[in-house]
């Protein structure tokens, strides 16, 4: 009994302060790419292709390859979902938004794909400092940018 006394006002307090913050998640937007996340991440990206541009130090020749390849990165986050298919996803039985999901990971496979022929043909057009340095920018994961070979000062 003695130490539920003591434990009484912490417990307590926690309960008041979870209950104070209720308000506070209450807007918080719910998914994971929700409220800006989208966003923050596309600022990202930019700030990534921006970074290992000037690393790369691209010929003219080099820049089609480059904006071709920025173009294919990513193609299904474009327009990913439109209002009338997020509605009608509700309706839907088990069985058919499986299917839908797996038309989805297909196109997303077949994107892939094709971006990966445009990634070869850039990397091909490269010198192999430049490759070094396009290998290192995309090695281990979260690191991105801060890998070597991005030059002094740059991390």
């Amino acid at each position: 009994m003695t130490r539920f006394h003591h434990a009484f006002p912490a417990l307590a307090l926690s309960l008041l302060l979870g209950v104070a913050a209720m308000p506070a998640l209450a807007d918080m937007p719910c998914g994971p790419m929700g409220g800006g996340m989208r966003e923050h991440r596309a600022e990202r990206m930019e700030q990534h292709h921006r970074k290992l541009h000037e690393a790369l130090k691209l010929n003219p020749e080099q820049e089609v390859a480059w904006k071709k390849l920025i173009e294919s990165e990513h193609p299904m986050g474009k327009g990913r979902r439109d209002a009338a298919n997020a509605g009608d996803a509700a309706s839907l039985t088990t069985p058919e938004r499986a299917e839908r999901m797996l038309e989805h990971m297909k196109a997303h496979q077949a994107a892939m794909a094709d971006h990966i022929v445009v990634l070869k043909a850039f990397y091909a057009q490269l010198s192999p400092e430049q490759q070094k340095i396009f290998d290192d920018a995309h090695r281990g994961g979260r690191r991105g940018m801060r890998g070597k070979g991005m030059g002094p000062g740059q991390s």
